[in-house]
């Protein structure tokens, strides 16, 4: 078991490795020195990553060494990690809630309803509770939407989201 903090670390950590086609030794390294660094318990799960993410993609690029932050380039986040940014939501500079198809899309995760199950945002209701009833029970959308008080749209969302978690 993982912690939400951890999930979202690893998320990170994930995205950094296939946007910057390096090990994941050379990942944590930078992880490490970021931590060190900016003195944050969680560097990838913090606020502040995406202002000091071009430290870290700096660190990962040199192979973790510190002395890589004296050189003048100019470094950013991969698109990849940006748009993982751009699917948290934050509470005192940490991770609080992954909406991992978008914050337009009805998904999230949050660790305080569910265990940190995917749910739908505001309802508490898990996308595996929906595709359950869809697939196994035969129940058509309509009926999920109005027995549950969804849009029909909420609940063709989530059937997608948990056939792509069960694929």
């Amino acid at each position: 078991m993982v912690s939400f903090i951890q999930l979202v670390e690893i998320e990170v950590a994930g995205r950094l490795r296939k946007a910057e086609h390096v090990s994941f030794a050379t990942v944590r390294r930078g992880y490490d020195n970021a931590k060190q660094l900016f003195d944050l318990e969680n560097p990838f799960a913090h606020l502040n990553l995406s202002a000091i993410g071009g430290h870290i993609v700096h660190l990962i690029h040199s192979g973790g060494s510190l002395r890589a932050l004296d050189e003048l380039r100019q470094w950013t986040l991969p698109g990849l990690v940006d748009e993982l940014i751009d699917q948290i939501d934050y509470e005192e500079e940490l991770a609080a809630r992954w909406w991992p198809e978008g914050k337009q899309v009805p998904i999230v995760v949050d660790p305080r309803y569910s265990s940190g199950v995917p749910t739908i945002a505001g309802r508490g209701v898990t996308i595996s509770a929906i595709r359950s009833r869809f697939r196994e029970g035969r129940l058509s959308i309509d009926f999920i939407a109005q027995d549950y008080r969804l849009e029909r749209d909420e609940v063709e969302h989530a059937i997608r989201f948990a056939e792509q978690l069960a694929a």
